[in-house]
């Protein structure tokens, strides 16, 4: 598990985005965001520097551009 900022997580996201590398997010109980990708990586982030609704936020919008997004409410 990774540790980062808001800033720096959404920032990392747009390399995987552009290249419809993601194949689905998942959002823990404990808000970590699990990454799963098309080649069976998986990659997991605890982001430290915001609250739950912003976590669940950014989780919206991965939604909306298209990709799985499952846990949440």
């Amino acid at each position: 598990m990774k540790q980062c900022s808001l800033n720096h997580f959404t920032e990392s996201l747009a390399p995987w985005l552009n290249s419809n590398y993601i194949n689905t997010v998942t959002l823990s109980k404990e808000h970590r965001v699990t990454f799963s990708f098309n080649d069976g990586v998986s990659d997991t982030f605890e982001i430290t520097d915001c609250d739950t609704k912003q976590i669940e936020q950014v989780c919206r919008d991965l939604a909306a551009s298209g990709i799985v997004v499952r846990g949440l409410l």
